[in-house]
C-alpha cells in the first residue's frame, strides 16, 4: 500500500483536492480556494504552522495542519487537526490505524520542542476518529454543539417588540460597513469590544487578547462581509463622541458563505459585560436574521460552547442542534 504523509504543496491542484475532501462533509461550512490562500498568505511567520496531506499513490485522501497555539496563554501545547476522506477513515496501514500515522507525523514535526499537551478536535458523530482518540489517551475537554436555523420558516411574530424595546433604550444596530464609513473611531472601538467579549467566552484553555494585526487579518478575510457584520452602538452612554457614535457594546459577525451565498455562517455573537441582561444579544440576532431573510439566506449556521449563554439564546430562537465538535487534550 503506497501510503504517505507529506508537506502540503501550496498549488491550486492540492488546495482543490483538499477542498473536495471537505465537501464530503456537507454538514460543515465549506471553505473556498480564496479563503485557504488568504489564510496561508497572512499566516504568522514567527510561529509553527504546517499544512500536510495524506496520500495513497498520487491521490490525496486527507489533509491537516499543525499549529503553535499562540492565541492561548500557555507555552507547552501544540494544536493539530486533520480530515480524512470518509472512504479511508477506517484505514489500517502497517497494522496501525491511519490516525496513528497522523499523530506520529505530528510528533516528528515537534520533536525539537518541549511540548506537554497535544490539542485536537473531532466531530462527535465521527465514531472512528472519536474512538481512536479515546483509545489513545485523548480526553474531551470541551463540547461545542453546532446549530442551524431555517430562515424562511422563522416566526418573527413570537419576538414582536423585542428589537424595538432595546432600540428605545438608546441602542442602535448598525453594520460594520456603515460604521467604517461614518465613525472615525470605528476600528479602536470595535477592537476594544471584540477583545472584551471574546475573552469572556468559555474556553478549555485561557486565551490571550487577540493582537491588532490578527484582528485586522480576520476583518479583511474574504470570508467576512462588512455589510452583514452587525454592531450594537450605545448612543445614550456619556462616552458618545462628538460624531454621535457611542461605545460598541455588542456584535454579531454573520457572513454569507463564499461557497453558497444562501448559507450563512455566524462567526461570533456577544455583548460586553456592562450591557448584558438588557436583551441586546437577542435583539441583534433578530436583526441579523431579518437581514439574512431579506438577502435571500436559506440557512444560518453557528457553533457555541454548550456552557455559553449564547447557545441557550440560539436554541430559544429556534436554531436546531447538530452534531457537536469536541476539543481533546493528550498529555505527553
Amino acid at each position: 500500500m503506497d501510503f504517505e504523509i507529506r508537506p502540503f504543496r501550496p498549488v491550486d491542484e492540492e488546495y482543490l483536492a483538499c477542498l473536495a475532501i471537505q465537501a464530503c462533509y456537507p454538514e460543515d461550512p465549506q471553505d473556498t480556494l480564496d479563503e485557504w490562500k488568504y489564510h496561508d498568505k497572512t499566516a504568522r511567520k514567527d510561529v509553527l504552522r504546517a499544512r500536510f496531506v495524506l496520500t495513497s499513490g498520487s491521490v490525496i485522501i486527507g489533509y491537516g495542519v499543525v499549529s503553535e497555539p499562540y492565541w492561548l496563554d500557555v507555552e507547552d501545547r501544540i494544536q493539530f487537526d486533520h480530515t480524512v476522506h470518509p472512504d479511508y477513515e477506517g484505514w489500517v496501514v502497517d497494522r496501525k490505524p491511519i490516525h496513528d500515522h497522523v499523530e506520529r507525523y505530528v510528533l516528528s514535526l515537534i520533536s525539537d520542542r518541549q511540548i506537554k499537551v497535544l490539542l485536537t478536535t473531532a466531530r462527535e458523530d465521527n465514531m472512528v476518529k472519536v474512538g481512536w482518540l479515546t483509545d489513545n489517551g485523548y480526553r474531551a475537554v470541551r463540547r461545542s454543539p453546532s446549530s442551524s436555523l431555517d430562515v424562511a420558516a422563522f416566526d418573527f411574530g413570537k419576538w414582536e417588540g423585542c428589537v424595538e424595546k432595546v432600540e428605545a433604550s438608546g441602542i442602535e444596530f448598525l453594520s460594520r460597513a456603515y460604521l467604517q464609513e461614518h465613525d472615525p473611531a470605528w476600528h479602536t472601538k470595535l477592537y476594544e469590544a471584540w477583545v472584551e467579549i471574546k475573552l469572556d467566552a468559555p474556553t478549555s484553555n485561557e486565551e490571550r487578547p487577540i493582537p491588532v494585526d490578527e484582528f485586522n487579518k480576520m476583518l479583511n478575510s474574504p470570508a467576512m462581509c462588512p455589510e452583514t457584520n452587525l454592531i450594537a452602538v450605545d448612543h445614550v452612554s456619556l462616552a458618545a463622541s462628538c460624531a454621535g457614535f457611542g461605545p460598541y457594546v455588542g456584535l454579531t459577525f454573520a457572513n454569507p458563505l463564499l461557497s453558497n451565498s444562501t448559507d450563512w455562517g455566524i462567526r461570533f455573537t456577544g455583548v460586553r459585560r456592562a450591557w448584558r441582561r438588557r436583551g441586546i444579544a437577542t435583539a441583534i440576532k433578530l436583526k441579523s436574521i431579518a437581514q439574512a431573510r431579506d438577502m435571500g439566506c436559506a440557512r444560518m449556521r453557528t457553533s457555541n460552547d454548550e456552557n455559553n449563554p449564547m447557545y441557550g439564546i440560539n436554541i430559544k430562537l429556534g436554531f436546531a442542534s447538530l452534531p457537536a465538535w469536541r476539543e481533546y487534550e493528550k498529555h505527553q
